[in-house]
């Protein structure tokens, strides 16, 4: 089911196609699709997966449904999403400005929290999804 969160960004879950029980993490995993420049771009999209025009992706091994879409996996995000650096050395999180949202991909696996450096400096808080 797609939950919206904000007009224009939603999330949903899906099992990761290649999950199994030797994995210290669940079989669900989550995913967002937010819309910026006309334009719909889903990160890190697991099947069943909303309409989509692109695809960004946290960090190489989030492919998860990407290549069953036939969707384009853009190397740098459009105009309205800004990477920063992730928890991991090839990780990207994503800062939604116009939501004051962060999409982390692995950012808290294991128990370890996501480096702050890349805050927005903004007075507010931002929501981290």
């Amino acid at each position: 089911m797609i939950e919206q969160l904000q007009p224009g960004l939603r999330t949903w879950t899906g099992e990761h196609p290649e999950w199994n029980p030797e994995f210290t993490w669940g079989p669900e995993v989550r995913s967002y699709a937010v819309d910026v420049e006309g334009m719909t771009v889903l990160i890190d999209p697991v099947a069943p997966a909303p309409p989509g025009d692109a695809v960004l992706l946290t960090v190489p091994w989030h492919r998860r449904s990407t290549d069953e879409l036939g969707l384009p996996v853009l190397d740098t995000p459009p105009g309205g999403i800004e990477s920063r650096p992730g928890f991991f050395a090839e990780e990207l999180a994503y800062w939604l400005p116009a939501h004051r949202a962060i999409v982390l991909g692995d950012g808290f696996m294991d128990g370890k929290a996501a480096p702050l450096e890349w805050a927005t400096g903004d007075s507010e808080a931002p929501v981290r999804l």
